[in-house]
């Protein structure tokens, strides 16, 4: 069976979870820990997933070590995908 391209009408975001250039410290713990970037083009744009349980990780190693808002990004994220029962968070990028 082959693949298809579909387009795309709509793609909907809610808002910057975290920054790829700038949040250093988020990124190196995703480049480290999870597979985040290998969906991503070399530009860092693309669709990318995180495990909640990575995300849970994450805040507990770095958490101290990342701004509020950032911090409180995350778990807003965490919170979403528990309150949509999804194990994961998809992250568009661009």
């Amino acid at each position: 069976m082959s693949i298809r391209a579909h387009r795309v009408e709509e793609i909907k975001t809610s808002g910057e979870s975290f920054n790829l250039w700038h949040d250093e410290k988020i990124i190196k713990w995703l480049e480290k820990k999870t597979f985040f970037f290998e969906s991503l083009n070399e530009d860092l744009c693309g669709f990318a997933e995180v495990e909640v349980d990575d995300l849970k990780a994450m805040l507990s190693e770095i958490g101290g070590q990342i701004s509020e808002r950032q911090r409180k990004s995350i778990e807003d994220d965490i919170r979403i995908a528990a309150g949509q029962d999804s194990w994961y968070i998809r992250y568009y990028c661009f």
